[in-house]
Formats: C-alpha cells, structure tokens, sequence
C-alpha cells in the first residue's frame, strides 16, 4: 500500500491515463506544435505520469522523438504566416511596433526551436570540411636536392657560420 501511496505522491500512479488512450493525443499536439508541457497541461495530465511512462516505454519514446521532429517542421512552416501576417486593423497605431516586436519573437522562437529539433534540416549549415593532403618531408628535401644539382651556377647561397652555444 505504501508504494501506491508513494506513486501517487509523485503524480505517477493515474489508472485513469493509461498509455493507449492518452499517448496518441499527445503525440498529435506535439506534432501540431506544442510543447510536452503544453500538450499535458491542455489535457490536464501530471507532467511526471508523461515522462514516467517515456522513461519506461521504449516504443513510446521512439514515437515521441518523431513527434518532436515533425513539431521542428511544422515550426519551420509557420513561419511563413507568421513574416506575412499583417497587423490587425483596428490596432491603436500606438502599438504597431509592441505587435511588430512581438511578431518577430515569436518568428525567433520558432527558428530556434526548429533548428534544435531539426538541426540537419533547420540549423544553421557551417561547412567544416577538411580536405586531407599528406606532405612527405622526404620527398620535398629531395626535390629540392635535385634542383641545388640540377643548376651548378647557384650563387645566392652562403652557408651560414656555426653558432656558438
């Protein structure tokens, strides 16, 4: 009795939120884009029962982490609407520049959130390539060994006096 007591206390033990019935709808807001948080507070489900059961549900993780990828592209598309949304008609022209503010944080929001989520697709691209080329020094002392031999009139050489140490 004691460990129900202990679940319940930590917001674990809910027979009423039972995988099958809850899952799905989470997943389809979190796809739709929002949150975890938001998602469960929307169906008024203990945070801790939700990540409970992703701990502990392999399956239901792997659905989770997909859930979380087309949330990254639904972010990314509705930025679109969000650049092209004209401010509303009857807005005081006092606040123009508050709804414009307000606009591009949700804009930055969105962008930063779909390049987390999404960062192949959505991140920002730096090219970190290196092309590897191997210099042999051997080779290079005798290049330039053939060429002192192949030219007999070198004359802007002087071969430096040994120092004293």
């Amino acid at each position: 009795m004691s460990q129900v007591i202990e679940k319940k206390r930590k917001g674990l033990y809910n027979p009423k939120y039972t995988e099958r019935e809850v899952w799905p709808v989470i997943l389809e807001r979190i796809s739709g884009g929002q949150s975890l948080m938001g998602a469960v507070k929307a169906m008024k489900i203990p945070y801790a029962t939700v990540k409970h059961q992703l701990r502990h549900n392999e399956e239901l993780k792997k659905k989770y982490y997909e859930a979380i990828e087309e949330r990254g592209d639904y972010l990314a598309d509705e930025l679109v609407d969000l650049s092209d949304e004209m401010p509303p008609a009857d807005l005081d022209p006092q606040l123009i520049n508050a709804w414009v503010n307000r606009q591009r944080l949700r804009i930055d929001a969105r962008k930063w959130t779909a390049s987390k989520l999404r960062p192949k697709q959505w991140g920002d691209r730096v090219d970190v390539s290196v092309t590897h080329t191997q210099i042999s020094i051997t080779q290079a002392l005798e290049s330039a060994e053939s060429r002192l031999i192949d030219n007999d009139n070198v004359s802007d050489i002087e071969i430096n006096p040994p120092k004293n140490t």
